[in-house]
C-alpha cells in the first residue's frame, strides 16, 4: 500500500511528493508566511551517520549563500528523528530536461545559462565553497528565464582539502562531468574541478553530445586522463569562436 504524504511537516502545509529515492524523499509545500510554494527535502537514510552529516553541511553551506542565482534555503530542521531542508521552488526545469527536449541549443542561449551559471559559482568559490557536481541536472531554469544552481549535498569548503570519497571509498560526482583528480583516492579536489565541469556542460548544450561517456569504465577515465575528445567545431559546424577557445 502507497504511504500517503503528510498534511503538514514542521509549519509547512505539504502540496505533493514531487520524488522519491534511496536517500530522500522532496516534497512540494507551501510557506505559512510567504503564501509560496517551497520545496522540502527530507533524509529518509537518517541511520547513515555520513548521509545525515553531509545533508546537514548542505544546509550549513546553503545559509550562508546569498545569490540570485543559488536556490534559496529557508529553513533546516528536524521532526520526529528526520532532518529536513526547505528550499526556493524554482517553476521551470532543470538543463539537462531542456536538453532531452532540444538535444542541443544555440550558441546565445547557452552562453546566457553558462553566464549566469559561472556568476553562482564564482559566489560560491569567493565564499570558500567547491559545489562538486556541477552538471546539466543541478542547474534549474524558472519559467522566466531565470538560472538557478542547485542541490550543495557533496559540497564542501575549500578550508577542508577533501578527497573525492566517501568513508566506504566510493566516489562523489558524476562522472561525465569530473576532471581526472576527481577520480583519484589522494588528490584534493578543488573550485577548479567545478570550472572543469562548467567546460563540459557548455561543450554538452552547444554540441548536444558529452565529450566522454558517463560510466565509470576505466576505459572512460582513461580518456578522461588524457584529455581525448572530440572537437566542438567538428560536431557542430555553428559553435562560435570564443566557445571553442
Amino acid at each position: 500500500m502507497a504511504k500517503i504524504s503528510p498534511e503538514k511537516i514542521g509549519k509547512y502545509k505539504v502540496v505533493s511528493v514531487i520524488a522519491k529515492g534511496g536517500m530522500g524523499i522532496v516534497y512540494k509545500a507551501i510557506h505559512p508566511t510567504l503564501k509560496r510554494y517551497i520545496i522540502i527535502k527530507k533524509l529518509t537514510m537518517r541511520g547513515n551517520p555520513e548521509l545525515r552529516e553531509r545533508f546537514k553541511r548542505e544546509a550549513e553551506i546553503l545559509l550562508d549563500l546569498r545569490h540570485r542565482n543559488i536556490v534559496h534555503m529557508f529553513d533546516y530542521f528536524v521532526e520526529a528523528g528526520s532532518h529536513y531542508i526547505a528550499l526556493e521552488f524554482v517553476d521551470g526545469m532543470s538543463l539537462d530536461k531542456l536538453l532531452v527536449k532540444t538535444k542541443k541549443l544555440s550558441c546565445q542561449t547557452a552562453m546566457l545559462i553558462f553566464r549566469d551559471a559561472c556568476k553562482a559559482l564564482l559566489y560560491a568559490h569567493e565564499n570558500g565553497i567547491v559545489h562538486r557536481d556541477i552538471k546539466p541536472g543541478n542547474i534549474l531554469i524558472s519559467s522566466h528565464g531565470e538560472i538557478k544552481l542547485a542541490d550543495f549535498g557533496i559540497a564542501s569548503s575549500e578550508k577542508e582539502a577533501e578527497t573525492n570519497l566517501t568513508q566506504d571509498g566510493s566516489t562523489l560526482g558524476t562522472p561525465s562531468y569530473m576532471p581526472p583528480e576527481q577520480f583519484s583516492k589522494t588528490k584534493k579536489v578543488d573550485n577548479r574541478a567545478d570550472i572543469y565541469a562548467m567546460g563540459v556542460m557548455l561543450y554538452e548544450m552547444v554540441t548536444g553530445k558529452k565529450p566522454f561517456s558517463g560510466s565509470f569504465s576505466p576505459e572512460t577515465i582513461l580518456q578522461i586522463q588524457k584529455g581525448k575528445f572530440t572537437s566542438p567545431e567538428k560536431i557542430e559546424a555553428s559553435v562560435d569562436r570564443t566557445i571553442k577557445k
